[in-house]
């Protein structure tokens, strides 16, 4: 009698509220109800079945299963009183909102991916991780936003593992075996597989697959094939599999891929390398992780080879591997190549270091030879050109020794890029024609076409671009003959910049085109990004910055993907000259400052000195004098260390603007003396129009109006024929100054009319505000 008062009671309270307005009663967790209080609740939905009462029960599969729950759904659903809804795991998008109200901010993609991969988008285990990457230093806040790194080691939740742990506790020990199994197969796997590893009757095995999937544990992909639901399901399981049994299951998943796979083993020597190695299984794992790690590095999928070699050479330490020492050096050559390209270069010098111990020990001079070739490349890279070239000698005195001619003539070709990186090009040309001299005599054709290329890039380089394309034409018609397309299309991008260098920008852009079109048939993804720079560059001589940003900025994309740091490090060197343009100096010197920062983390000095000087010259346009001076002294400290003879002319340039600005006449006239003797070692028509044209202004600000008309005169002449605009624009604007100052207006009018007129044309926001002043 008690409990039907107390029922009607409440039922009376309820029907009270629904008069008023439809009543919505949620309960979360109802599997954890009483027996009395699941009896009330089936009493109030039964009588108010046909009223504006609505009950919205929340429960967990796992643990409403053998509850009193259960049997009161059972009674319910014979009176059809209920609807069920399964709550789907939420997809990217909504685990996007879900993190921005949690961590109060907008998540990275990177952090996003993370978290629906590990959680498979469930709301519980989304809070419950995030808040272990907080305890766990893996999710920081600096300054304005949350930074994930994923280096940090992140700890299961104790509450999703009290979670799973009861999942697991309701199937039995021989489907938890299962998914033992399941999780060293990987995140998705095929049922006829997992029925052949464990050798389970079908039946049976389906009726265990039908218990796993009722506790979500698994989830059905489509066909017969199954993935875990969440990762950090797989995580969990994966982390209890005893060591013994778990590198067990890991060779007898290997070998079960490998004879399924017999006949067509390069689609598999990923999984391979990963389960022999976790097996124990060296001389598998060494086979199969090399495969993996060469085609990973040519289609420059950096971090994975990295990660191949890795385990390569982890392996090789075992000495009962046959061969050892020259599998060792291989690898550690490869791997050197792909983390310099990362811009790790003091971890690829070390690699190259033990490469050269290790033939040594061996007495391979070949090899010896070959990696401080090797070495030299990485010193190029890294503007350390003493050490370069020191390194390329010595691998030069030793295929002397061992009279092989060709690592003689690839030996050569390193010391001419030594002396031709740092300007001296009459030198570089001298090894150059050495080098090729022994390629045609021992017949290595992929070797003369080399030296042809390189000997057009120095012709290029001194200002003699119609022998520059004799050269690469020549060039060419090897490459074609022996069908190196990777090489066509250099020599086709250098086509492109000899042409650019003589104007002919359109010219230049159909060669551009051909050769990123070659570049993205073959897959040379670091060659397309080059490509991309090389035209971002003619869009910009051509006036669309915008376009050129465009450019730049797919090019960085790329250097992205393949860890390629200096080509991120020219893209924003070059999006930085872009802004210098357009007048958005504070976005010019954003990127000058990145450029910067990731030229110093590389170790590459030529990187780090062109953007000191470039903001140099943004502090200078801006009238901070004090900061141009200190970078220009920077540059000019590092660039003499490099013995850059462009760049140290570029640098007096830059000292000899801020001397000019400051009235420091005599001074700005030494600089510009030692930047004109550079220019005639060099033979650079565009710092001889800008040694010009400053002398136009240091002749203005002397009075000697004749001089400085000269000068002026032959500095337009220059940028007219190279058809560079900016630098065009900016003369003609000093040749206004000049006639104002000299007191004839209408001369000085004209040519700020000039001047005025192209800047327009290139958006250069910042000049045209100068001369509407």
């Amino acid at each position: 009698v008690d409990k039907f008062r107390l029922f009607e009671g409440v039922r009376r309270f309820l029907a009270l509220q629904a008069s008023k307005a439809p009543l919505f009663i949620c309960l979360d967790n109802i599997n954890w109800a009483d027996d009395s209080s699941l009896e009330l609740f089936h009493y109030l939905i039964r009588v108010f079945k046909d009223s504006p009462i609505f009950f919205f029960f929340v429960y967990r599969i796992e643990e409403a299963k053998d509850s009193a729950f259960q049997n009161v759904l059972q009674l319910m659903s014979r009176e059809s009183l209920y609807e069920k809804v399964n709550l789907e795991p939420l997809k990217p998008a909504d685990v996007a909102r879900m993190l921005s109200l949690m961590i109060d901010a907008t998540p990275s993609p990177e952090l996003i991916e993370y978290i629906y991969k590990e959680t498979g988008g469930n709301p519980f285990f989304i809070e419950e991780l995030i808040r272990s990457l907080e305890v766990n230093g893996a999710l920081i806040w600096d300054k304005d936003k949350w930074i994930f790194d994923r280096s940090k080691k992140v700890v299961i939740p104790d509450s999703v593992e009290g979670v799973i742990d009861r999942k697991l506790g309701m199937i039995g020990s021989e489907a938890c075996d299962l998914l033992e199994y399941a999780a060293v197969i990987g995140r998705e796997f095929d049922f006829t597989f997992l029925r052949d590893i464990t050798g389970m009757n079908e039946g049976h095995l389906f009726d265990l697959m039908d218990k796993i999937l009722e506790m979500r544990l698994l989830s059905e992909s489509g066909g017969e094939r199954y993935c875990f639901s969440e990762d950090i399901i797989r995580e969990i399981i994966y982390q209890r599999i005893n060591k013994i049994k778990l590198r067990r299951y890991h060779q007898v998943v290997g070998e079960r891929i490998l004879n399924i796979y017999k006949d067509r083993i390069e689609e598999i020597v990923e999984e391979l390398s990963h389960h022999f190695y976790l097996s124990g299984d060296k001389k598998q794992t060494i086979k199969y992780s090399m495969i993996a790690a060469d085609r990973a590095k040519s289609s420059y999928a950096n971090q994975d080879a990295i990660l191949f070699y890795s385990r390569t050479l982890d392996c090789l330490k075992d000495e009962a591997i046959k061969d050892r020492i020259i599998k060792e050096i291989e690898c550690l050559k490869k791997r050197a190549e792909v983390i310099s390209l990362v811009g790790k270069n003091e971890n690829a010098v070390m690699d190259l270091e033990q490469a050269i111990n290790k033939a040594k020990e061996i007495n391979d001079k070949r090899e010896e030879a070959y990696c401080l070739n090797k070495l030299c490349v990485i010193f190029l890279n890294t503007a350390k050109y003493s050490d370069a070239e020191n390194k390329s000698e010595i691998a030069l005195e030793i295929y002397q020794n061992i009279k092989n001619k060709k690592g003689e003539a690839l030996s050569l070709n390193n010391i001419a890029n030594v002396h031709m990186f740092q300007g001296d090009y009459f030198k570089a040309l001298e090894f150059h024609q050495h080098s090729l001299k022994i390629r045609k005599e021992i017949n290595d054709r992929k070797g003369e076409a080399s030296s042809l290329n390189n000997i057009g890039v120095i012709n290029n380089n001194l200002g003699e671009q119609s022998k520059a394309l004799e050269f690469f034409q020549s060039s060419l018609i090897i490459f074609e003959e022996i069908d190196d397309r990777i090489r066509m299309a250099t020599v086709l991008n250098n086509i492109g910049v000899a042409y650019s260098d003589l104007g002919k920008f359109s010219k230049a852009l159909e060669f551009h085109q051909h050769s990123l079109k070659m570049k993205r048939e073959i897959g040379d993804r670091k060659g397309e990004a080059g490509n991309l720079t090389n035209i971002g560059f003619i869009y910009n001589i051509f006036g669309d910055s915008s376009k050129a940003l465009e450019f730049y900025h797919n090019s960085s994309k790329i250097g992205e993907e393949i860890g390629d740091r200096r080509v991120e490090a020219a893209n924003l060197n070059n999006a930085g000259v872009s802004y210098f343009y357009l007048g958005e100096y504070s976005n010019a010197r954003k990127c000058y400052e990145n450029s910067l920062k990731i030229g110093k983390e590389i170790g590459d000095l030529l990187t780090e000195a062109a953007n000191l000087a470039s903001l140099s010259s943004l502090f200078l346009e801006t009238g901070d004098f004090s900061n141009a001076e200190k970078s220009c002294n920077k540059a000019y400290s590092i660039a003499q260390e490099i013995k850059s003879k462009p760049l140290l002319a570029k640098i007096h340039l830059g000292f000899a603007s801020i001397n000019l600005e400051n009235d420091r006449l005599a001074e700005a006239r030494g600089e510009l003396k030692q930047a004109l003797s550079l220019v005639d070692e060099i033979h650079s028509k565009e710092i001889k129009g800008e040694v010009l044209g400053l002398f136009g202004q240091l002749y203005t600000k002397e009075k000697k109006w004749a001089e400085a008309e000269v000068s002026l005169k032959e500095s337009i002449s220059i940028f007219r024929q190279l058809k560079i605009r900016f630098n065009l624009a900016t003369v003609y604007y000093y040749q206004g100054l000049m006639f104002k100052e000299a007191g004839d207006e209408i001369e000085a009018k004209k040519h700020f009319t000039k001047a005025l007129r192209i800047f327009k044309k290139l958006g250069a926001k910042g000049w045209i505000k100068k001369l509407s002043e």
